[in-house]
């Protein structure tokens, strides 16, 4: 739902939005919340989610289904990361500092662009990570125990980019709290849900 909120709240003929589908720029915050909000989210709760799911009932079932989501993740951050650069380009506006002009960009914008560069660097460190984790699961050896902790922590880094980008764009203050609400609500809830038993009896 953040997702479809931020895609009408960029495009649509609302207060902040309006921009035409072939700008770069408009497509850079849809994907960048399509990865740490949505994708993300979905590749923890499927630690979370019921067993009686399809393809849920054991780790293994739950270890594919996140690996694709997170792998799908990662995917759609690069892709906003590119949407972005492409976006800068004419002006050369990186990093938070206008190169053409010689002068920094607000304090609000600066952070959420580091905390964005912080959280696409850590995601590309953990889908590495996990990829070797799997393999060493694959003989009998635990490796990288700390994956699920940094893997919230990235997601928390995304979300308070994400949470920036909303307090400085021109949006209104109830498609603000709309927005914000909804992607607060999807992250937090990937966080806090329950980890399910399995038909086995262990925690998946």
């Amino acid at each position: 739902l953040a997702v479809v909120a931020v895609w009408v709240a960029m495009h649509g003929p609302l207060q902040g939005g309006g921009l035409p589908m072939g700008v770069w720029f408009g497509w850079h915050p849809v994907l960048m919340t399509l990865a740490f909000v949505g994708l993300m989210s979905a590749g923890r709760i499927s630690y979370t989610a019921s067993a009686s799911w399809p393809g849920l009932v054991n780790k293994e079932g739950r270890r594919s289904l996140h690996r694709i989501f997170m792998s799908a993740a990662l995917v759609a951050a690069l892709g906003g990361y590119l949407c972005i650069f492409m976006a800068h380009l004419p002006a050369l506006k990186y990093f938070g500092y206008d190169f053409k002009k010689g002068e920094w960009a607000s304090l609000s914008h600066v952070l959420h662009i580091w905390l964005g560069y912080a959280a696409i660097f850590l995601a590309l460190y953990q889908a590495g990570t996990g990829f070797a984790k799997v393999n060493a699961l694959s003989r009998g050896q635990r490796v990288y125990t700390n994956h699920g902790t940094l893997g919230k922590a990235i997601m928390g880094t995304g979300l308070a980019a994400f949470l920036l980008a909303v307090y400085f764009w021109a949006w209104s203050i109830p498609m603000k709290i709309v927005i914000s609400g909804l992607a607060a609500a999807a992250v937090s809830s990937s966080f806090l849900l329950p980890k399910p038993e399995t038909k086995q009896g262990v925690a998946a």
